[in-house]
């Protein structure tokens, strides 16, 4: 399988397990905080949309994200993020539905990248070292982190008392 193929299918599963890790969660839930500083499940899933816009500039999809102002964090935001006008809190559920309104988009500008181009070097710092300064390599980042902050909601979905999140 190709480098792309194995990313694209990484993304496809970020995509269900999105889905999946929020099911039968409640915008009061959502909102919880279960231990301070601990965020919420509702401002996890928004920067995991927010994150979303790396994937959008790999693959050139014309999304513009919601709610920049709201879920950057410090290492990753740009001065977009950083000077985005206030704006309301969404709920969960806009986030989810904005998510599944994107990922179509960004899964064909995804799958339209060359090959090739995974290979050219990119000059996007990330916060871990040594890395695979390539586009692949990039990529293959986001999808950790994307797994990663899935895996955050999960261990908050079973301290709200919910079951396990499910795969299929």
């Amino acid at each position: 399988m190709s480098a792309k193929k194995q990313l694209l299918a990484q993304y496809d599963l970020h995509h269900v397990l999105f889905n999946n890790v929020l099911a039968d969660i409640s915008e009061a839930e959502a909102s919880k905080s279960l231990l301070e500083p601990m965020n919420t499940v509702k401002w996890i899933a928004g920067h995991l949309l927010w994150a979303q816009r790396n994937l959008v500039q790999i693959g050139g999809a014309q999304v513009v994200m919601p709610w920049r102002g709201l879920f950057h964090s410090g290492p990753g935001a740009t001065a977009e993020d950083l000077n985005a006008p206030p704006c309301v809190m969404p709920t969960l559920q806009e986030i989810k539905n904005k998510w599944n309104e994107f990922a179509p988009a960004i899964r064909a500008g995804l799958e339209n990248v060359p090959e090739e181009a995974l290979n050219s070097v990119v000059p996007i710092p990330t916060p871990i070292a040594p890395y695979d300064n390539t586009l692949a390599g990039v990529w293959a980042f986001i999808n950790d982190h994307q797994a990663y902050t899935i895996g955050q909601i999960g261990v908050l979905r079973r301290g709200l008392g919910k079951e396990g999140m499910k795969y299929s």
